[in-house]
Formats: C-alpha cells, sequence, structure tokens
C-alpha cells in the first residue's frame, strides 16, 4: 500500500471540534497526519497523528529557510498559500512517504482509502484540486511543480509568497488570477479531481455541496469511519463532510463511532433529532427569503 501524509501547520488555538477531526484521523490508521502547532491543549491524539510543536515564530523561520527572498506570513491563514511547496519545506518530515498532502481541519473524514485507491495514486501526479484535500507524489519533480511549471499568465509563486495577501494558490483562484491547480492544468498535468468530498457551500444555512446535484433536507450519518450524505433521495458515501468554517455545535458525550451532522451546524448522536433540525433549518432558510422579498419590496 502506498504510504501517505498530510502535512498541517496550524497557528494559533485549535478549533473546538478539533477532537473530532482526530477521531475520524484515528478510523484511517493507514494514513499519517503531521500536525505542527503552538497548541499545547491535551487532546486524545490517535497514533498515526505526529505532533511536532513549534512556535509561530519558528514556523515561520522553517518556511524562510527555503528561500533566499523574503516570504511574508503575517498571519497563520497565509500557510495556505504555500501548501504546494509543502514537499520541499517540510521534505525532512516526509522521508519515506510516496505521497503527502495538505488539508482542513474543518472537516470530518470518511474512508480515505476507498477514494484514494493505490490504482489512483499510480496515475495521476495529483490527487484532488481544491484546498481542503489534496494530495502529491513526493518525488523531486512534482516537490518543485510550484516553482518549475510555467505559470501560463497564472499568478507567480514568487509574488504569491512575497504577497501579504491571501492569494488561494494551493487550488483553483480564479478571483485571484489562478493558482496551483490552474497552473497544472495548462501544464497539462492530470488531476485526479473526481467529486469524492462533500464540500459544503459556505454561504448557504441549508446543506447544498459545491458540484453536486441540489438535494433538499441534506444531512450526514457518520458510522465507524464511515461518511455519508444523506437525504430523502439520497444516501452516498464521500470522503470527507467539509463544513467550510462552520461554528459547529456538538452535543456533549458525543458517541465518536456513530453520529449525524444536521444543518445548519449541529452534531448529535440522537438519531431522533435529525427531522427536527432539518425542519428548524428549513424554516430558517424561508424567514431568510422572506426577509429578502419584503427588502426588494420596499
Amino acid at each position: 500500500m502506498k504510504s501517505i501524509a498530510f502535512v498541517i501547520p496550524w497557528g494559533g488555538k485549535l478549533p473546538t471540534y478539533f477532537q473530532l477531526w482526530l477521531e475520524s484521523c484515528r478510523r484511517n490508521p493507514s494514513v499519517d497526519f503531521l500536525v505542527f502547532t503552538d497548541d499545547y491543549t491535551e487532546y486524545n491524539y490517535p497514533d498515526n497523528v505526529k505532533v511536532n510543536y513549534m512556535s509561530f515564530e519558528q514556523m515561520k523561520e522553517l518556511f524562510q529557510n527555503h528561500y533566499d527572498f523574503p516570504i511574508s506570513i503575517s498571519a497563520p491563514y497565509k500557510f495556505c498559500d504555500f501548501r504546494p511547496a509543502f514537499g520541499e519545506i517540510f521534505s525532512d518530515y516526509l522521508v519515506g512517504y510516496d505521497y503527502w498532502g495538505h488539508c482542513d481541519v474543518d472537516l470530518i473524514w470518511g474512508d480515505i482509502r476507498k477514494f484514494v485507491t493505490d490504482d489512483v495514486l499510480t496515475k495521476y501526479k495529483r490527487i484532488f484540486s481544491r484546498g481542503h484535500c489534496s494530495i502529491y507524489e513526493n518525488s523531486s519533480e512534482v516537490n518543485a511543480f510550484y516553482r518549475t511549471l510555467l505559470a501560463c499568465g497564472c499568478q507567480d509563486w514568487k509574488n504569491v509568497f512575497q504577497s501579504e495577501k491571501s492569494c488561494c494558490f494551493d487550488e483553483w483562484a480564479g478571483h485571484c488570477g489562478g493558482g496551483m491547480s490552474q497552473i497544472m492544468l495548462q501544464n497539462n498535468v492530470a488531476i485526479f479531481d473526481e467529486v469524492c468530498s462533500a464540500d459544503i457551500n459556505v454561504n448557504k444555512g441549508n446543506f447544498e455541496i459545491n458540484r453536486m446535484e441540489k438535494h433538499k433536507g441534506l444531512y450526514f450519518a457518520y458510522e465507524n469511519g464511515k461518511m455519508k450524505l444523506k437525504g430523502p433521495d439520497m444516501n452516498r458515501e464521500v470522503l470527507c463532510a467539509h463544513f467550510q468554517k462552520r461554528a459547529v455545535e456538538i452535543e456533549r458525550d458525543i458517541d465518536y463511532n456513530k453520529y449525524y451532522f444536521v444543518a445548519p451546524s449541529h452534531i448529535t448522536s440522537d438519531e431522533s433529532q435529525i427531522k427536527s433540525h432539518v425542519i428548524e433549518n428549513r424554516l430558517f432558510e424561508i424567514r431568510r427569503l422572506l426577509k429578502r422579498v419584503q427588502s426588494k419590496v420596499r
């Protein structure tokens, strides 16, 4: 089996749902997660999550040591723009891995290996094209793509690394001028980009999934390492549920082996709550629609 390690540098307090993320990592024991953090909170870390404690300044120094020009990382979120370079920046930590990836922690993993098979890994240099989950072949050629591929009218990596702004360089970044995904496309480097993740639309209270057909009454059901997107006419296993920085409410004494994620942001082990929360969210959406109509009438 091909070895994979996700790299997650994080400055500041980890989110309140971080233990939930860790538990979903635990149920993917054949994948490693390398966390670099200055948050010393005592979490129940699984064996496949390797914690490296570093201050924000130490992390910035680690990044800067790879370049002979001054880079700009004024806030932890800027780490995202450097993600295509993680294969080089974290090379000492990635020795022995066949593939490395970057991911967000505002998600819950399903069964990663169901979607990221050895067959897929062997055929592609990069798997997935979005920032919340991307995987690269761990080779000197691919690790240098961010600086060796022609920009083809997209953002230049040096300009991105020296900019204080968030440039979304780790993904498509059409609104910023084009990022790594667009650059690879322009250079005819194939990306495996089937819609496996449930990437929730950040602008909606109910669950609308980016790049999927719209369905009403959607919720997520997690059980024993499997994540399913469900609804009246939907029952689909997904790689992960990406909840896009929602302020998630988790009930106490959650059963990490079986629970439900209900719109707009409630996680519960009580299946009977699904219907009430779906109705509550629909009423919220109706009230919001009425307000928009009233504002136009005025």
